[in-house]
């Protein structure tokens, strides 16, 4: 009977928790996944092949593009520079001219200013034009997106609607940039966090794939701060950590940075912050989530400022490909991943 006795005991036995890396086999990721604890790293591994029919496999240190973590930094620096400037979020700080020569702040003299708040622009309350309603060639590209530089002309040729209804548009972060560029004194660069770069004419950061097939062809620079930055996790990873430790901004202005604007609203500046419940928790966990997808690419930045954790997700596969899932769903891919990593 001993042996009946040792086979009671095993079943009885709680089943092993599951990895953050067991999650992403599970799924056949392809891609990289980063899960920090604090600064320490403890999961950083590619998995899958850069093409859906096999070959180079994936690696660590892939120079992605960001997509719309883009707007997550861009957000935060230009609160930074808000911060140093001694203005507020909810000043009308920011003034766009039809005139790219003119700058904020200035007027041309030949036509309509638009004045907003730094707060509309990063939360898409200002009735701008939109990219995505440009005319799209065969494969499905709006015009917006062929250009080498993001279209300024474009994004003002709508009157601004300052408080207007949401309306997700990447016109408001192109337009955000400019406050990050032009001073008091003129065009001034851009200092991105280090290991990130606004991407060069031609540059993707890598292949991307829609329905097993090679992505169509878009200029990723068009996206300018809204969309076009470069860079690996390991890059994206230090700048989260810049901003959990107050090394990018004071307590007060990181709380403003990650305030939801409410009304029944998640959305903060340049990010989502919501409640999450996991899998394996107990209560639900304070969740920053930075999403975005350009063509065969998408992106996922979790900070979860409660546990001192950071999920970072890549994959050169669309979600016509690889579903990421959302957290509210109470499963898919992301469920199960951060529940591994706050939730072991």
């Amino acid at each position: 009977m001993r042996w009946l006795v040792a086979l009671v005991a095993l079943v009885a036995l709680p089943a092993a928790a599951e990895t953050p890396d067991g999650v992403a086999r599970r799924y056949a990721l392809a891609g990289e996944v980063l899960v920090a604890k604090g600064d320490r790293v403890v999961l950083h591994r590619a998995y899958g092949t850069v093409d859906p029919q096999g070959g180079t496999p994936h690696r660590t240190g892939e120079r992605w593009r960001l997509a719309s973590i883009t707007k997550q930094v861009t957000a935060a620096l230009l609160v930074k520079a808000m911060v140093a400037s001694g203005d507020t979020l909810d000043s009308p700080a920011v003034v766009v001219t039809p005139s790219a020569s003119s700058g904020p702040g200035s007027a041309d003299g030949s036509g309509r200013e638009d004045v907003l708040t730094v707060r509309q622009l990063l939360t898409h309350h200002t009735g701008y034009a939109n990219p995505d309603a440009t005319p799209a060639d065969r494969s499905g590209v709006p015009a917006f997106y062929k250009g080498t530089t993001p279209d300024i002309g474009y994004c003002l040729s709508a009157p601004a609607r300052p408080g207007a209804a949401f309306a997700y548009n990447n016109c408001d972060y192109v337009l955000a940039g400019i406050a990050l560029s032009v001073g008091d004194d003129g065009p001034r660069p851009v200092a991105w966090p280090r290991g990130l770069a606004m991407a060069g004419v031609g540059e993707k950061g890598g292949p991307g794939f829609v329905a097993g097939k090679p992505e169509p062809a878009f200029e990723l620079a068009a996206w300018g701060t809204a969309g076009g930055l470069v860079g690996t996790a390991r890059a994206v990873f230090d700048f989260d950590r810049s901003l959990m430790t107050g090394k990018l901004l004071p307590p007060a202005a990181l709380a403003e940075l990650w305030k939801p604007e409410g009304k029944g609203s998640y959305q903060a500046l340049g990010a989502w912050v919501f409640p999450g419940q996991l899998k394996g928790c107990t209560s639900p966990k304070r969740i920053v989530q930075r999403d975005g997808e350009i063509w065969g690419v998408q992106v996922r930045n979790f900070i979860l400022p409660g546990d001192d954790t950071v999920v970072i997700v890549f994959t050169n596969r669309s979600a016509d490909d690889f579903a990421m899932g959302e957290v509210w769903q109470g499963k898919g891919f992301t469920y199960d991943l951060l529940s591994a990593a706050a939730c072991p």
